[in-house]
């Protein structure tokens, strides 16, 4: 009796056992973030009625929001960030009190990035016009994590009420290994050890 309940045991633990080492097998692998990457965009301001550069609290997108891309990336998106790629900028309805914007930068390749916090570094202004200011983003891009980055906008009124943006990253740290589960150990434990009895025993036969 003793011996039939071992017996049985053992297969349960083969077969629990291998199923866990499927699944830890199979699992699939996460995309990895953007290790570095860096790329300018340019484009013109359209600044509220009677407000300039050095005073203005709102920055508006002339020309329908479209950008280009004036200094691509030669790194991790080079594939996806080229010289005269085209997209969308929305605008910053005010950069005091400012809010999150979602797709903030949008290329026609998919890149986006979502801009999160806004900091005023300096304007003057009327004419020439000047202003700076910076803020975290995460960029998004296709085959990639998530990966945080920092934007930093300069405009300047001297000819025109122009603008660039740069967008830096740099992933902090590489994703972490996929650790199993300590359930899923244990199965593929029990199995292993399954498959060592049946082994012995054939022997002993």
């Amino acid at each position: 009796m003793f011996q039939s309940l071992f017996t049985t045991l053992k297969k349960v633990a083969v077969t629990a056992g291998l199923l866990a080492g499927i699944a830890l097998t199979t699992h699939p692998a996460d995309a990895a973030p953007i290790g570095n990457a860096s790329f300018g965009i340019g484009g013109a301001f359209s600044l509220p009625s009677g407000s300039h550069l050095g005073n203005t609290n709102s920055i508006f997108i002339s020309n329908g929001g479209m950008i280009s891309v004036y200094a691509p990336d030669t790194m991790d998106l080079a594939a996806l960030v080229t010289l005269g790629m085209t997209g969308t900028l929305q605008d910053i309805p005010a950069i005091s009190g400012f809010t999150p914007i979602s797709g903030y930068i949008s290329l026609d390749s998919g890149v986006t990035v979502d801009l999160n916090t806004l900091t005023l570094n300096g304007q003057s202004g009327p004419t020439p016009g000047f202003i700076n200011i910076s803020g975290n983003a995460v960029i998004n891009a296709p085959g990639f994590d998530a990966t945080a980055g920092v934007i930093t906008i300069s405009g300047t009124s001297s000819d025109n009420v122009s603008f660039t943006i740069a967008v830096t990253t740099s992933a902090s740290s590489a994703p972490p290994n996929e650790v199993p589960e300590p359930a899923s150990l244990a199965l593929l434990g029990l199995g292993l050890f399954g498959l060592a009895g049946v082994a012995r025993r054939r022997r002993k036969i």
